[in-house]
């Protein structure tokens, strides 16, 4: 008699997977982002999708992210930087 054949468990935990997809916005969960302004969450929201689709390379260009943001969303570079501040002091 042949014992039973085993199935693979999946490779990644359900944790893990959770943890990527809560990330992923927990941005948009702050008290400084819900008091931004439509143009400034969409701004804000477009950096961390860049910083999410490279993020090694985000830190060498996080000032010219910046500049490009600000003039494609029409916002100020210095409230772009000030919301990033606030939100790095709050953690």
């Amino acid at each position: 008699m042949k014992p039973p054949k085993k199935k693979w468990a999946m490779t990644k935990k359900f944790e893990n997977v959770y943890l990527s997809v809560v990330e992923k916005d927990e941005h948009k969960k702050s008290k400084t982002y819900k008091k931004l302004s439509p143009k400034m969450k969409s701004a804000v929201d477009q950096i961390f999708k860049i910083m999410d689709a490279k993020p090694s390379d985000f830190l060498n260009t996080f000032d010219k992210t910046i500049k490009t943001t600000s003039k494609k969303f029409k916002v100020r570079e210095k409230e772009l930087m000030d919301y990033f501040e606030k939100e790095m002091l709050s953690i």
